[in-house]
């Protein structure tokens, strides 16, 4: 059977675009990447072709090579093998605000920068290729909390200003921390995002995060998981509400979604969990 010539699969989430790609066709060709985006190529190769401000350049390509486009004008021009990449675009007003809310200008911007290692950024883009590939299985709260992640390492390694960790005088502990997890709980069923969780306090997203790990032990975004996932063990041990219901009381996309996590976490489907009740 015929494999086909490009697998290309698109997610956008709050803030970001993420294409995964594998292209099988080679040769010559123009393809210009968007400007203030990212890529990660995941193959090796020997040789490619490609120019940056229409200035042309050939050289080898190493996996795991990184490219910051900033305001720049780059485009492919020739490959010889395979390629397997990932592309992500973060919402342009994101990174103003999370610069001014560290100290820096709203005006600073990522610089330019070609064909770099960066284990963070590759850690963070295979991990966001697994969401692509996976249909966001583990969900949004996860992706928010990695393209902040991203976000903040850009500002602090990749800028022309240098990002210092900005000390939050709030705390998440006594009354905050309760208010905070009631408040989880009483919106389980619904899109639970680290922006609004942040505004209740109030405090930035990015010290919001590392904060409610301090206290909690958990990333948000795992914590509200691990509710979710206790919540939907309360309703199937103790109600009759079918699996399809219990996942939209829970606050799941999907009945597959939610039966692909409560199996992750508890090693058995809903169904077979009701049973064994």
């Amino acid at each position: 059977m015929l494999q086909p010539a490009a697998t290309i699969l698109t997610n956008e989430w709050d803030g970001l675009r993420v294409e995964y790609g594998r292209l099988d066709a080679v040769g010559d060709f123009d393809f210009a990447m968007p400007k203030q985006g990212l890529s990660v190529a995941f193959e090796p190769h020997e040789q490619v072709v490609w120019s940056v401000d229409g200035q042309s350049q050939q050289t080898s390509l190493p996996a795991g090579s990184v490219f910051l486009y900033g305001d720049r004008e780059f485009v492919w021009h020739r490959r010889v093998k395979p390629s397997e990449y990932v592309n992500l675009e973060i919402d342009p007003a994101l990174l103003p605000q999370i610069a001014v809310e560290n100290g820096l200008s709203a005006t600073t911007e990522v610089e330019h920068r070609i064909i770099f290692q960066d284990p963070t950024v590759l850690h963070v883009s295979q991990l966001l290729k697994a969401e692509v590939l996976s249909g966001g299985l583990a969900g949004n709260l996860y992706v928010e909390s990695l393209r902040n992640l991203l976000a903040v390492h850009l500002l602090r390694n990749h800028t022309r200003g240098i990002l210092q960790p900005k000390t939050e005088v709030v705390c998440l502990e006594g009354l905050k921390l309760k208010q905070l997890k009631d408040y989880i709980e009483d919106n389980l069923a619904e899109e639970l995002a680290i922006a609004t969780l942040a505004t209740l306090i109030p405090m930035s997203q990015f010290h919001f995060a590392r904060a409610f790990k301090a206290a909690t032990g958990e990333p948000p975004h795992r914590y509200i998981m691990q509710r979710r996932i206790e919540r939907a063990k309360m309703l199937l041990s103790v109600t009759r509400l079918s699996v399809a219901e219990v996942s939209y009381q829970t606050g799941f996309s999907n009945q597959s979604h939610f039966t692909a996590q409560f199996r992750k976490a508890i090693g058995m489907t809903p169904k077979h969990f009701r049973e064994r009740v």
